[in-house]
């Protein structure tokens, strides 16, 4: 059985075995942790950009909000995509989850940044807050879960 923390990461009541079930309980964890942390994230940056710009902060840190929550969720979709492969292959798909988010982003705010309906610095204050938010709250899900080294029940190594 699991239940919910208060920061939306799940708590299993055992600790996971074998590379398949760490996964799995990894991405999940760091998925919800990131959309909620990247949800309350842009919803502050939302409402300080509206009262301080109008409209068009508005507009900006909402697109600013919804890029980087959104790209956060990649990083687990991947690890969660390479279960069945080696270690080093999850480590690489996650350094891989992280850069890819990174450039996604600077790219939307250096092509999208230039319209005149958003304010580009609502854009990019909101999108560096809620990068640096679930970057931090998809380790603090990995230091939270529970793992049990060693060969998985069953296997035959000791």
């Amino acid at each position: 059985m699991w239940r919910w923390d208060r920061w939306g990461t799940v708590d299993y009541d055992g600790p996971a075995v074998g590379q398949a079930q760490v996964i799995r309980r990894l991405s999940g964890s760091m998925a919800r942790g990131a959309a909620l942390v990247g949800g309350l994230t842009s919803l502050v940056c939302v409402g300080v950009a509206t009262v301080l710009q109008g409209l068009p902060g508005l507009y900006g840190s909402g697109l600013g909000g919804l890029l980087a929550t959104g790209s956060a969720l990649l990083t687990p979709a991947l690890m969660l995509r390479t279960t069945h492969l080696e270690p080093g292959s999850v480590m690489l798909a996650s350094f891989g989850g992280l850069a890819t988010k990174a450039i996604v982003l600077l790219i939307a705010l250096f092509t999208v940044g230039d319209a005149t309906a958003l304010h580009r610095t609502s854009l990019a204050v909101t999108l560096l807050a809620v990068f640096v938010a679930t970057t931090a709250a998809e380790a603090w899900a990995g230091s939270k879960l529970k793992i049990l080294i060693g060969s998985e029940p069953g296997s035959s190594s000791a």
